[in-house]
């Protein structure tokens, strides 16, 4: 028998093998001994060598793919392959979504100069009034309370002196949080044409009015000259603690609240409602509540004929708006923008009880609309000074508008509300 010499190749480390233990590499040109193969994620043979100088371990396939084909994370300081997407922060950083979003170093900024994009904490500055990280250009810092605003007019001096227009919101406690003292909680904007205080008329920017515990905060007003914004409080029926203290607390207001006020001011009043039990939101709670709008209506039918109360009257949804009687703001709060001007402690009290019955009567108890006008007289009649004759008129009122609110049906009795010849 004539014995084959059995076939040898040269390896890349210069070394006869029979060709059957080794394996040929397109990607070096080299044949490699089958102990030295390594394979990445398309199968290609190569050396260990070769594949750490020119491939790439990714973070996720957890195979090793050519360095072309990848792209570098900074921030996990890892690789991920080309089907992965990759972000890009606003300073030029480059990085997985997970690896900005699960970083200290980094702040995701929905507004101004980077919004939509991640901010190196460095560039980035926490804004007081919105809560939130900006672009440093884009914050303005605050001496007189050491903070940072995202607008520069929130800026104000602190809740015992005039700030500048709708610059209280920060100063703003919630004695009702999570809705553990009562199902509905209750603020009150209080326009002035000045207050006068313990330190003299206060009627500007950074005048100083004093520190109130029913009060967040004071500030200018477009439209009627100061304003006085409360904290947000339970609301609570007449024998409740939670009623007396906010009641208290009223009374220690009563030089601001008893301030004087024209024609131009507004006594705007804001509720939520907890909605454990409620499957409905802001807008089905408005709708629930239209009967027992019907007495508010009449109340202040007359500030309906005015500009802030023009739009949307019937209360529809779809036309919710700023400028309306009712309307509905982010975070399930309810704006009543229809009561007229705080003339006095007795009155803002009497408009917390009309306030809760209505709440009350539509929610715990519901009751009938001439129920309602019957359990809610004795209030009405306070508002009235006891004058009978007007707390009737007001419900021949009421009782329109809840067919205009039903139906849009406007009478002749309140056509002049609804549809006002001329507009203030």
């Amino acid at each position: 028998m004539i014995e084959t010499k059995e076939k040898l190749v040269t390896t890349d480390q210069g070394v006869e093998l029979p060709k059957e233990d080794c394996t040929w590499s397109d990607i070096q040109g080299v044949w490699i001994s089958d102990d030295d193969v390594v394979r990445c994620h398309d199968g290609q043979p190569m050396t260990e060598e070769y594949r750490d100088d020119y491939y790439q371990i990714c973070e996720d396939t957890g195979d090793w793919h050519h360095q072309d084909d990848t792209w570098y994370d900074e921030v996990a300081e890892t690789c991920y392959s080309d089907n992965e997407d990759l972000t890009v922060s606003y300073c030029g950083t480059t990085a997985h979504e997970d690896s900005f979003s699960e970083s200290h170093e980094y702040h995701y900024v929905d507004r101004g100069l980077a919004r939509g994009q991640y901010v190196y904490c460095d560039q980035a500055t926490y804004c007081e009034d919105i809560d939130e990280y900006v672009h440093e250009d884009d914050a303005h810092w605050c001496e007189n309370d050491d903070c940072s605003y995202y607008d520069e007019d929130m800026c104000g001096g602190g809740n015992d002196v005039v700030n500048s227009y709708h610059s209280s919101s920060r100063f703003i406690e919630n004695h009702n949080y999570g809705f553990n003292k009562s199902p509905f909680s209750i603020g009150f904007e209080v326009e002035k044409t000045e207050f006068d205080t313990k330190y003299g008329t206060a009627d500007s920017q950074g005048d100083e009015v004093g520190e109130y515990s029913f009060f967040a905060g004071f500030e200018t007003d477009s439209s009627c000259g100061v304003e006085a914004v409360s904290h947000v409080f339970p609301l609570s029926p007449v024998r409740s603690k939670w009623r007396s203290e906010v009641f208290r607390m009223i009374d220690e207001a009563a030089d601001i609240i008893n301030s004087d006020a024209d024609i131009s001011c507004g006594g705007h009043i804001t509720v939520s409602m907890s909605k454990d039990g409620y499957e409905g939101d802001a807008y089905d709670v408005v709708n629930d509540l239209k009967p027992k709008l019907a007495l508010m209506y009449a109340l202040y039918r007359f500030r309906l004929k005015r500009s802030y109360c023009r739009n949307n009257k019937s209360i529809k949804k779809e036309d919710n708006a700023k400028y309306s009687p009712v309307n509905v703001k982010t975070g399930g709060r309810i704006e009543f923008r229809l009561p007229s001007r705080v003339a006095s402690v007795e009155q803002l009290k009497l408009r917390y009880d009309f306030v809760y019955s209505m709440f009350h009567y539509t929610f715990n108890e519901p009751a009938a609309f001439d129920d309602f006008l019957f359990y809610t007289r004795h209030i009405v009649s306070r508002m009235y000074k006891g004058d009978e004759d007007k707390v009737n008129k007001i419900h021949a009122y009421a009782r329109e508008f809840r067919k205009y609110l039903a139906s849009e049906e406007v009478s002749p009795t309140i056509e002049q509300f609804i549809n006002p010849t001329n507009d203030n």
